[in-house]
């Protein structure tokens, strides 16, 4: 299977927009830079057909790329744990943000999830053989050293190279 990795920053994938000012230049951004990420996922899964997208995504929530499979008949699933798995398994939300979780819990929350997500991808994915797995920047080495491994031929791509793509928002949106 040829698997192409797009790691992103989580902020981009909501397919509702999030900002609010009374001029509408923060919407009028944040759509831009949605619209973009959706167009750069459109491009790939027509020139590398692929026929599976699997995202790391909050649940319950629309996202870009999903939205894009859906007029492009890609099939999309989200590949993240479900909240409730996460609770049995003991994995707090934004554990890697938090002070108080060990190193050694991080690193080892982060290993379940990742194989989580290869393995949801890859039994989604069924007899695909052009996929594209949707991560956070945080998992894309760990996932890509393992789909290697199995001998999935990988690439990837980080938005943080988009000529298009700002990472920080927060500052941009406050420059404008």
């Amino acid at each position: 299977m040829h698997v192409l990795i797009i790691a992103i920053n989580h902020q981009i994938q909501s397919a509702m927009i999030g900002s609010m000012s009374t001029n509408g230049n923060l919407e009028a951004f944040e759509r831009g830079q949605k619209e973009a990420f959706g167009e750069m996922i459109r491009v790939q899964i027509r020139q590398r057909g692929v026929q599976f997208v699997g995202e790391e995504a909050r649940h319950g929530q629309e996202t870009v790329a999903q939205r894009v499979c859906g007029m492009e008949q890609c099939r999309h699933a989200n590949i993240e744990k479900e909240p409730e798995e996460r609770q049995r398994r003991q994995i707090p939300l934004n554990y890697w943000e938090d002070p108080n979780v060990s190193e050694a819990d991080k690193a080892r929350f982060n290993c379940e999830r990742e194989a989580y997500m290869i393995n949801r991808t890859i039994t989604g994915a069924g007899q695909a053989e052009n996929v594209i797995l949707i991560c956070g920047r945080l998992h894309r080495d760990a996932i890509a050293e393992d789909l290697r491994r199995r001998e999935h031929i990988v690439d990837e791509i980080d938005l943080q190279d988009q000529s298009w793509y700002i990472e920080n928002w927060m500052e941009h949106m406050l420059d404008l």
